[in-house]
């Protein structure tokens, strides 16, 4: 995967200074946050936005207005500003927690690149991640869509195990459905995942040859069955 690549060549040249947004926001809030906090960046007036900061905690502010006091506080490099942030982010309003977290986060590296005088690089994904590992959704599929059988299921289940300790991942969690498995988990942003899953399918099929080589994974969200379903119809057709 060349975007693992490249992850792993900027973790190398920001020698493992890495910040991972840890909780799973949904990639368009992200992308309205960082427009937000972009433009609210341009037109920012320190004190105006310190002696405001408890509108944070008003119902008489909207949500918009909040929106754009959360970036306001989070571009100022200030433990005031980081706190009333942390704050709000305990108990949030309604719809805000996702803005809440980003601000928080936004905050929190401002303070330390100001602190360490060196900025951190900072990866967020759909799905979240934890330390230096990043959330991955992963589904595998037997060939022509048969149904596992109770030998291959636990073949499977134990090459998976196997391979995520072997990795130092995390597996949080592995559903069989009738011909495919659900893999949620954290991985290593320095291992090689496509040679990784690669391994397992190899390994797994040295018994009996039964998994596909296709397979499904992403780090923006998990899938339901039926829309995973939905990508392989597709796919199916795609290629008549």
């Amino acid at each position: 995967m060349k975007g693992v690549a490249k992850i792993s060549d900027l973790i190398e040249k920001y020698a493992g200074k890495v910040a991972i947004l840890e909780e799973a926001i949904d990639l368009n809030t992200q992308k309205q946050y960082f427009e937000e906090s972009r433009k609210q960046k341009e037109k920012l007036d320190r004190d105006k936005v310190m002696a405001g900061k408890d509108g944070l905690f008003s119902p008489g502010m909207d949500d918009d207005q909040k929106k754009a006091l959360l970036c306001q506080l989070a571009s100022i490099d200030s433990v005031e500003a980081f706190r009333t942030i942390e704050t709000f982010k305990a108990n949030p309003d309604k719809g805000l927690a996702d803005w809440a977290i980003l601000a928080f986060q936004e905050s929190k590296m401002l303070i330390e690149s100001s602190l360490l005088n060196e900025k951190p690089l900072f990866i967020s994904t759909g799905l979240g991640g934890r330390d230096n590992m990043l959330r991955y959704f992963i589904v595998l599929f037997t060939k022509k869509r048969r149904s596992f059988t109770g030998l291959q299921e636990r073949l499977l289940k134990g090459e998976i195990e196997f391979s995520f300790k072997n990795n130092n991942g995390i597996i949080e969690e592995l559903v069989f459905n009738d011909n495919s498995v659900f893999i949620t988990g954290l991985v290593p942003i320095e291992i090689g995942l496509k040679l990784m899953l690669s391994e397992i399918i190899k390994q797994s099929n040295e018994i009996e040859e039964f998994l596909s080589a296709s397979l499904l994974v992403t780090n923006v969200k998990k899938f339901s069955l039926e829309e995973v379903e939905e990508i392989r119809n597709k796919k199916r057709k795609q290629k008549k």
